[in-house]
């Protein structure tokens, strides 16, 4: 799912398994935030100021569905129960993803790290629930943008959630 709205070359989107504060990201080309949804303010990361004040736009008109959407659905499998816990986004960017066998995917990440990650416990609930036949697993590729793991029924999990459970491997 992450990819909620598009414009200006700026992307916006929401994981699913995410931690943290309820949030979402926005990236423009080399830059990434994360924005606060209760309050709009930015959490880590920055924006040129053009591309700032147009999230912040984009922020107003949507925050009611932002905050419907952790009320029913996306982010709020992760998020709420992590609430307490802050943002914690280091670059955990997924650079390159290679299918191993079964539910495991071998996962190499910006800071370096290379894991093996095995997603089988983790495929639960509606969106996941179609991930449960390998065949469908095995079409995930590695957003452009939010350099995470996702699916053709708009499955992902967090950069961050991928990059704590993955097993190092080199």
């Amino acid at each position: 799912m992450p990819e909620l709205s598009r414009f200006f070359g700026i992307v916006i989107g929401i994981f699913y398994r995410e931690h943290g504060r309820p949030h979402f990201h926005a990236v423009y080309g080399e830059y990434k935030a994360v924005i606060d949804i209760e309050s709009g303010d930015t959490l880590s990361g920055q924006l040129p100021k053009r591309a700032h004040a147009l999230v912040a736009e984009w922020y107003t008109r949507h925050k009611a569905e932002l905050l419907e959407k952790l009320g029913t659905g996306a982010s709020s499998q992760g998020v709420k129960e992590n609430r307490a816990a802050g943002v914690n986004h280091m670059n955990y960017d997924v650079i390159e993803a290679e299918y191993v066998s079964g539910f495991v995917v071998r996962l190499r990440f910006r800071d370096g790290t290379v894991g093996e990650v095995d997603l089988q416990a983790e495929l639960t609930g509606p969106i996941f629930e179609p991930l449960r036949n390998l065949e469908f697993f095995r079409q995930f590729r590695v957003h452009p943008e939010f350099h995470t793991l996702v699916w053709p029924n708009d499955a992902d999990f967090a950069p961050e959630f991928l990059h704590q459970r993955a097993r190092v491997t080199a």
